[in-house]
């Protein structure tokens, strides 16, 4: 049953989240955006917050007023703070296309850097100047080696890996994305960390977008192989198995 889309104020459940953001995506010019941007507003820290904060980013391709949705990202960002209010700072630049700004203002904030692929993974488009972010994400990774740990340093690389592969999906081109450096960056980071990634959503996107860079290669098919072994997940073992199979990848 759907809630009611004249509601103001933040949404509790996420399961109610999840129906008014179904509901918008099937009627742009219904209420319900509206809720989600009063919704989101209003909104504290909790994941029936941050999914709505989500569902504002996933929703913009079909958004008639991307101007106020980046608004109420804003203020959300205001009052959370820390990781989730970064998400949503980012998320607004992104529902109005200001990748430049987002790309420059990651270059001083490493908290923004770290948790911005968490908001452009749920983009369901390309932005105009894409690259300039993945360009930012690959030089704030080449340094994450020495800077984060191995469980941090994965966990952003399966981010950075998994806004790469959404992108490739929504019908990016991987060598105008991320260039021949960056592609090459990209699949040898995957392979050398695949191995030793314990975090199934990190290691999926991982491996996705190995599957997306390096179909023929024969250390991504080794390193699909073991993650492959280890996740035993229905849907991921279907995944390796039509990349292992040299099918056509990624699925738009």
């Amino acid at each position: 049953m759907l809630p009611r889309l004249d509601g103001a104020g933040a949404i509790a459940r996420t399961e109610e989240v999840l129906a008014i953001a179904a509901h918008a995506d099937a009627h742009p010019s219904s209420p319900a955006l509206g809720r989600l941007r009063r919704a989101v507003a209003a909104s504290e820290r909790g994941p029936a917050s941050i999914e709505a904060v989500f569902a504002l980013i996933r929703l913009s391709d079909v958004d008639p007023a991307r101007r106020e949705s980046a608004a109420a990202l804003e203020a959300f960002a205001a009052r959370a703070g820390g990781s989730p209010g970064a998400i949503a700072h980012a998320g607004a630049l992104l529902v109005e296309d200001r990748v430049d700004e987002l790309a420059a203002e990651m270059t001083t904030s490493g908290l923004l850097v770290r948790h911005a692929p968490q908001a452009y993974l749920h983009l369901r488009r390309v932005p105009p100047g894409a690259a300039a972010l993945f360009a930012t994400w690959q030089r704030a990774l080449a340094r994450g080696t020495t800077d984060l740990g191995s469980t941090a340093y994965r966990a952003f690389l399966g981010d950075v890996a998994e806004a790469a592969f959404r992108a490739l999906q929504h019908g990016a081109d991987a060598a105008q994305l991320l260039g021949e450096e960056g592609r090459a960056f990209f699949v040898d980071a995957v392979c050398a960390e695949l191995g030793g990634t314990t975090d199934f959503v990190a290691a999926r996107a991982m491996a996705w977008l190995l599957g997306a860079l390096a179909q023929s290669d024969d250390a991504a098919r080794a390193a699909i192989e073991r993650a492959r072994t280890r996740f035993r997940a229905p849907a991921f073992q279907r995944d390796c198995a039509v990349m292992l199979a040299g099918d056509p990848w990624p699925p738009r």
